[in-house]
């Protein structure tokens, strides 16, 4: 790999932009280091400047046995009002359902979105990596050209994104295996049988009546030859088997 996707730059940088970041799977930082400095400082600035929430129960507040509340809502609910979480102690998260499904949305958002979170998750690349790719390939298919490009394609081995296809292109690969072999041979033999095609039609423009075209493998036509088998040169002794049976034998008592 020698280049890397930045979303802030929405291009492909070489890898000795990047820092380094053992926690993600490629060993690089999301960003470039211009853009990774930018976002730490504003990171820094929006932490200073942000009031911290709340964690604990206001003083005062009594919480009643088999309830619990929430920093978000402000809010004292029944425990089977909170999302589950077999991490914690009370097998309950910190948030209610209503507070709890609101920061997975937000944190969808923060990330680029559940399609981005699809495509992180399968592909290893983020929404705005896939648009750039498809804005590279006008939109259409790398392979046909022709069709809308909406299915992403990767190496089966190594995971690697290699494009994006239409959905007979994507399928059609998987089809074959993804074999080179497989799919030229695939091509010749649809090259052949369409140039057989025409060879029929042309013949019966011609008029020259049904005529049938050859096929790979087959000698020509009008002739009568067969293949013969295989001869067995045998070596003859004139002797007869009953006296080179009385040989051996005799041979045997001496």
């Amino acid at each position: 790999m020698n280049s890397k996707y930045c979303k802030d730059c929405d291009d492909y940088r070489p890898v000795s932009a990047f820092s380094k970041n053992a926690r993600n799977k490629d060993g690089l930082a999301f960003y470039c280091r211009d853009h990774l400095a930018e976002r730490s400082l504003r990171s820094r600035e929006a932490r200073r400047t942000k009031p911290r929430v709340q964690r604990r129960p206001p003083e005062g507040l009594v919480v009643a046995e088999g309830h619990k509340w929430c920093p978000d809502c402000d809010a004292v609910l029944r425990i089977e009002e909170f999302a589950r979480n077999v991490a914690s102690k009370s097998g309950y998260g910190s948030y209610c359902k209503p507070c709890h499904n609101a920061r997975g949305k937000r944190a969808l958002e923060k990330v680029g979105g559940a399609r981005t979170y699809h495509l992180t998750r399968r592909y290893g690349i983020t929404a705005a990596e896939a648009d750039h790719i498809l804005r590279t390939q006008d939109g259409l298919c790398a392979i046909c050209r022709s069709a809308p490009a909406n299915h992403v394609d990767h190496d089966h081995s190594t995971g690697a994104v290699r494009a994006l296809l239409c959905f007979n292109c994507n399928g059609g690969l998987g089809q074959f295996r993804d074999d080179p072999d497989v799919l030229r041979a695939a091509a010749e033999y649809v090259q052949f049988h369409s140039l057989r095609q025409r060879v029929l039609a042309a013949a019966a423009a011609a008029g020259l009546g049904s005529v049938r075209a050859l096929r790979p493998g087959e000698p020509p036509v009008g002739s009568q030859r067969r293949p013969e088998a295989p001869r067995t040169s045998r070596r003859s002794t004139g002797r007869t088997s009953g006296s080179r049976r009385r040989e051996q034998a005799g041979e045997a008592d001496e």
